[in-house]
């Protein structure tokens, strides 16, 4: 989970909000006087939500207002009730409902079952299954509108009806669940890695080091997985041997090209793969059925681009086998992190991380790196990610 489960249950509680998080507010707005005559229809007091800083959340509104024209007035605003708990989630956690995958939606029904009211009761299960069945209505109509590209339905769908056991088996926790973070330890996320190798290379060494690669990467760079997945084979830069690192040129979010830096120790690795593996998946493909080979950087089995969908699951499975609660998204904000922490660079991190503001990478990474002692140098930290990280070549 990527949240202080008790922390931000009581703000969901009014009575006990005595904390300064930010949240989001529910207005009922009037219709009848718009100019468009499909909005004019809608009439009055129909639940919208604004930000803390009085900014319409688009997708939210959008869906309130296309969920007004089939529910009766009473069931709209227990919808909106519901949705504003899962916003709020969401302003807690730093997250954008652009970015949600089903293990997101996961750790929402966690933190539901976990939580504790002020007298140490549980939440009934009529509320966690209203609040988790609301959620994924909201989630399952984003994909639908092309919003929530990386949700996997399927496997939202099925948390939700497994939400009920998870609300047993967490409703009487023998010891209060500790507060969860936002990024890993290097130790942990090191290990992580390697687990993420040996979970699914036990019989194939080229897979194992492929999806090695494939958390490296996203350690040492920032890159989100979506980038990760789509990186094209041409624009891996050959080695800058001048510097630490190689600037590679990435397509990011809203196909917006930005420059980051690979760790040349990483690079090289890269380049064996492509070199040596890479080559030796393609040559057996083509011998075989002389199908497509696609042209990024890492491919499956079939020669196919590798898919977030694909890469969730893995992380899931490593998690189960590691105990180490980590996603994809976790690795970019691990790199974010010790990178603020190491060089203090505000300006340089946003440009490598692709936000168009440095609000955001401040709201993601300030905060955090004070809670992270490490010492050294960013060469150091990178060198020392190498020298854990071997994917050896035989």
């Amino acid at each position: 989970m990527l949240l202080n489960t008790q922390g931000y249950f009581r703000h969901l509680n009014f009575q006990h909000y005595k904390y300064s998080v930010k949240m989001v507010t529910v207005i009922k707005v009037d219709f009848r006087q718009s100019k468009i005559e499909k909005l004019k229809e809608l009439g009055k007091d129909l639940p919208q939500f604004f930000d803390c800083e009085s900014k319409p959340l688009r997708i939210a509104n959008q869906y309130m207002r296309k969920r007004a024209s089939r529910l009766a007035y009473k069931s709209l605003i227990t919808t909106a009730e519901h949705l504003k708990e899962f916003l709020n989630w969401l302003t807690y956690s730093n997250l954008d409902i652009k970015e949600i995958t089903d293990d997101f939606f996961d750790s929402y029904i966690d933190a539901l079952c976990s939580y504790r009211k002020p007298s140490g009761d549980p939440l009934s299960w009529n509320t966690v299954n209203a609040r988790s069945s609301g959620a994924y209505r909201f989630l399952l109509w984003s994909h639908e509108q092309g919003y929530c590209h990386y949700l996997n339905p399927s496997e939202a769908h099925q948390i939700n009806l497994t939400s009920k056991q998870r609300y047993k088996s967490k409703g009487h926790p023998s010891k209060q669940i500790s507060a969860p973070i936002s990024f890993l330890q290097l130790d942990q996320a090191i290990e992580f890695i390697d687990a993420l190798a040996d979970i699914s290379g036990k019989v194939n060494q080229d897979v194992k080091r492929r999806n090695k690669l494939v958390g490296a990467l996203m350690l040492q760079t920032g890159l989100r997985i979506s980038e990760v997945c789509n990186f094209p084979l041409k624009d891996l830069p050959e080695v800058n041997s001048k510097g630490h690192s190689t600037p590679a040129r990435v397509i990011g979010k809203g196909d917006k090209a930005r420059a980051i830096l690979i760790p040349n120790q990483l690079l090289l690795k890269l380049w064996e793969y492509v070199d040596i593996d890479r080559e030796r998946l393609v040559e057996k493909i083509e011998n075989l059925a002389g199908d497509f080979i696609d042209d990024s950087l890492f491919i499956s089995e079939k020669g196919q681009k590798l898919t977030p969908n694909w890469i969730q699951k893995l992380f899931r499975k490593t998690k189960k086998f590691t105990g180490i609660n980590s996603h994809p998204h976790i690795l970019r904000h691990t790199f974010g992190t010790y990178h603020y922490l190491l060089n203090r660079d505000l300006t340089g991190l946003a440009k490598l991380m692709g936000h168009e503001s440095e609000v955001t990478t401040q709201q993601y990474y300030i905060h955090t790196a004070t809670l992270v002692s490490y010492t050294g140098s960013y060469s150091g930290l990178q060198n020392e990610i190498d020298r854990l990280i071997r994917v050896d070549f035989e």
